[in-house]
């Protein structure tokens, strides 16, 4: 019943050492008790059943459980302490933007936009990415007919088809370049710097995301943080108030939930937001954000 849009696997990397994450209700304006876990935030009920056959199904839930078996090695190796060499690696890569396809079009956030993305849909612009029996998608009736009146197979097609078809998968030369992992120490605080939500990758400009020719952020723990430049401008080393600068981000651009691992921590950056840029500051912060990379 309760279907998380972002998994508890990628969660579990901004938790403190007792498992817990603090959760700020952006609606409400406080923070939820202190007993929430990867378990028990950022999901929804029943987001992801759908009718098949004339019967709830929750067939879509089932998939990406598959899909996250990989995904789940995958960021336990980051919780550890992944190199940026181990990062930076053909299959590191490919890991990261197939989360990040997958990711995207998973979110709340998303939901209006790929209405009117798949209601606009021209199959064959794809060609051939995809095949069924050497059948290109566009040649397909039977598919656009089922995109045009079965709400499950949109949601089914949202989900498992427009992250494989949207986005570039594949692994340029020049992407060894244009990621960058940076880490944190949480030794001097106690804490990880880095918060995450409901939105919880940061992107410069949306309509170049496809094709990896904007810049954007994405913490993958609450240390550890990934950085993408299509002009290969990242540095290794940021200035101590990008972290504070990323996290008003995070909170400015997040629909409902701001998750991190320290209250104290998350409190004293809500209040330093609002006394230093207010609500009309987003587009300055966002500005000096990507001024970095």
């Amino acid at each position: 019943m309760n279907h998380h849009y972002i998994p508890q696997l990628y969660l579990r990397g901004f938790t403190s050492s007792d498992g817990r994450l603090q959760v700020f209700d952006k609606y409400l304006r406080k923070f939820k008790k202190d007993k929430q876990t990867p378990k028990t935030v950022l999901y929804e009920k029943h987001r992801n059943t759908i009718e098949f056959k004339g019967r709830p199904s929750d067939q879509v839930e089932k998939l990406y459980s598959t899909i996250e078996t990989s995904f789940g090695d995958f960021f336990h190796h980051i919780r550890k302490g992944i190199s940026h060499e181990e990062l930076i690696s053909k299959q590191g890569l490919y890991l990261l933007k197939l989360f990040v396809a997958f990711q995207f079009w998973r979110m709340p956030l998303t939901d209006r936009f790929s209405e009117t993305y798949i209601n606009n849909l021209d199959l064959n612009k794809f060609g051939d990415k995809i095949t069924f029996g050497g059948v290109s998608l566009g040649e397909i009736e039977k598919l656009r007919e089922l995109l045009k009146n079965n709400e499950g197979f949109r949601h089914y097609f949202r989900s498992f088809f427009l992250p494989l078809l949207t986005f570039d998968l594949r692994i340029h030369d020049t992407d060894f370049d244009c990621w960058c992992l940076h880490a944190v120490s949480d030794e001097h605080n106690g804490w990880g710097n880095f918060l995450t939500g409901d939105n919880p990758i940061i992107i410069e400009n949306i309509s170049e995301v496809f094709s990896f020719r904007s810049k954007f952020f994405m913490p993958l723990s609450k240390n550890q943080l990934i950085s993408y430049s299509p002009t290969a401008n990242n540095k290794t080393d940021f200035p101590a108030i990008i972290s504070t600068k990323l996290t008003m981000v995070m909170n400015s651009q997040c629909q409902k939930y701001l998750v991190g691992e320290n209250r104290k921590y998350m409190e004293k950056m809500l209040k330093l937001q609002d006394d230093v840029y207010g609500e009309n500051g987003v587009a300055k912060l966002r500005e000096e954000l990507f001024e970095q990379i």
